[in-house]
């Protein structure tokens, strides 16, 4: 699995310095504009406050552990992941890839093994974790752009979550999500469009 989520990364250009650097803004940015309501200056000020909370730090270890790991620095990538469990109670292992733009609002209990595109949200003791492999080789989840995961949530294994898809609290979900619906049952028999009608049932 790691390999994979490796090439995928590299792929878009996220383990150089430049890139890690380019996602670790993309992250705190998004903590800063995590609330429409509010309008929070793009300043060094409030990066370096922002880095400074428990939700930035957690994602800063966990981007630190990925460069690690990606440039075969195992052993030193894996004691960040600890690190990171131990202070923060937020399990994501080295060789899962989140893009840019990661946010945890409350990290305790939030478990990650996968792939995940842009902006994705967990909530408090989300989980998505790999499954024994199936027939095409594939273990973990994949998630889209601007997944949110909520409390309690679980994603298991090999599925794929659309872009734009919101899993509601203490949902299971093991079936593919297609994009912009708001899951609410975990047979996913009740699902709504987030931009048009009700999705019909899936049995």
């Amino acid at each position: 699995m790691s390999s994979s989520i490796c090439q995928a990364c590299a792929s878009s250009g996220r383990l150089s310095w430049a890139g890690l650097a380019a996602t670790l803004s993309a992250d705190v940015r998004r903590f800063l504009n995590k609330s429409p309501e509010v309008v929070v200056p793009d300043d060094w000020k409030h990066r370096l406050s922002a880095l400074c909370t428990p939700q930035m730090m957690a994602v800063f270890l966990y981007r630190a552990s990925h460069f690690l790991h990606a440039r075969r620095w195992r052993r030193a990538a894996a004691l960040l992941a600890r690190f990171n469990l131990l202070v923060h109670k937020v399990t994501l292992p080295p060789e899962s890839c989140i893009g840019p733009g990661l946010l945890l609002p409350h990290p305790a209990g939030v478990t990650f093994s996968g792939t995940a595109g842009r902006d994705l949200t967990l909530y408090s003791l989300a989980v998505c974790l790999p499954l024994p492999a199936t027939v095409s080789g594939r273990r973990a989840p994949r998630l889209g752009d601007r997944v949110t995961l909520g409390a309690h949530a679980a994603v298991m294994g090999p599925v794929s979550i659309g872009d734009d898809v919101k899993i509601a609290y203490s949902l299971r979900v093991a079936r593919d999500v297609p994009p912009s619906v708001m899951v609410v049952s975990s047979a996913l028999r009740v699902a709504v469009r987030a931009t048009a009608g009700p999705v019909p049932e899936r049995s």
